[in-house]
């Protein structure tokens, strides 16, 4: 089992876990019948759809930063996704609605969304499902080991 695979297994574990102990949408204290509103969206409400068997089979292969994180250092141009890995692998993706298979990134490294403002890249497991989205213009670090797709919008 590699490393990378390894990773994604325990993520995954761990996103199970969570999901059971009863991170439910109304808090364990409110017991009457009235309905309380958080603002706070529960998983299921904020979940993107995971990849499809095809998607992940046809895929091609190919907030502000701090300062002194890897993701405001990462060059990325104007229309393009970009990320990089602390294995030094890196990808820049433009492409709606292409499915875009990761070039093995392992551990921390940057993530940089420079397309048109407001456009969201998302970014899916193993699996297939979905970890996270992050809007245009924003920059980020990212734990890459467990990330295996994305679609750059």
């Amino acid at each position: 089992m590699t490393l990378r695979t390894l990773a994604a297994a325990l993520f995954a574990a761990a996103t199970i876990a969570t999901s059971t102990i009863g991170l439910s949408s109304t808090a364990a204290a409110h017991t009457d019948s009235t309905t309380v509103t958080t603002g706070i969206l529960t998983s299921e409400q904020a979940r993107q759809p995971s990849l499809t068997a095809a998607q992940m089979k046809n895929a091609v292969e190919p907030a502000t930063a701090r300062s002194g994180s890897a993701a405001a250092t990462l060059n990325c141009a104007y229309y393009y996704v970009c990320g990089k890995g602390g294995n030094g692998n890196r990808f820049d993706y433009t492409t709606c609605g292409t499915t875009y298979t990761l070039p093995n990134l392992v551990g921390w490294g940057s993530l940089h969304n420079n397309q048109t403002p407001g456009t969201r890249a998302h970014f899916y497991d193993a699996n297939g499902a979905w970890m996270f989205s992050i809007d245009a213009p924003d920059k980020n670090d990212v734990f890459w080991t467990p990330v295996w797709y994305v679609i750059a919008c």
